[in-house]
């Protein structure tokens, strides 16, 4: 933490995680990519990282599918920056379920973990 700064409540999350796995290549870019990013509850935050430890990481032609595809949904709005972590999801295992079921699966994990969060009246 850093001193004299107010921690905040909500944390930024890599879909794809870790940073050590999804550090070169197409999978740092990826896992970069805003799309694969969200704002999240620290709690929430800390919970997925704890019950997913990690995001495998897919093969490089499936990761270079997935950053066109992300490139070509966003250029026709089918998706956008303002889209929330449910959809985000959701379209990372749609681009990943078929070719690489471990990363899917991981993906599947946290869809089911913050789907409970927010249905838990908080």
């Amino acid at each position: 933490m850093i001193p004299n700064k107010r921690p905040s409540s909500r944390d930024e999350h890599h879909l794809l995680y870790t940073r050590k796995s999804w550090s070169s290549g197409s999978a740092k870019v990826l896992r970069r990519q805003s799309y694969c990013k969200v704002r999240m509850p620290r709690d929430l935050h800390e919970r997925l990282h704890i019950e997913v430890p990690s995001v495998p990481v897919p093969s490089g032609n499936s990761v270079k599918h997935a950053l066109d595809q992300i490139d070509y949904l966003s250029n026709f709005g089918a998706i956008s920056e303002k889209d929330n972590a449910e959809k985000r999801l959701l379209v990372l295992i749609a681009l990943f379920d078929c070719i690489e079921q471990p990363t899917a699966d991981a993906l599947k994990e946290q869809l089911k973990i913050i789907r409970e969060y927010y249905k838990t009246p908080r």
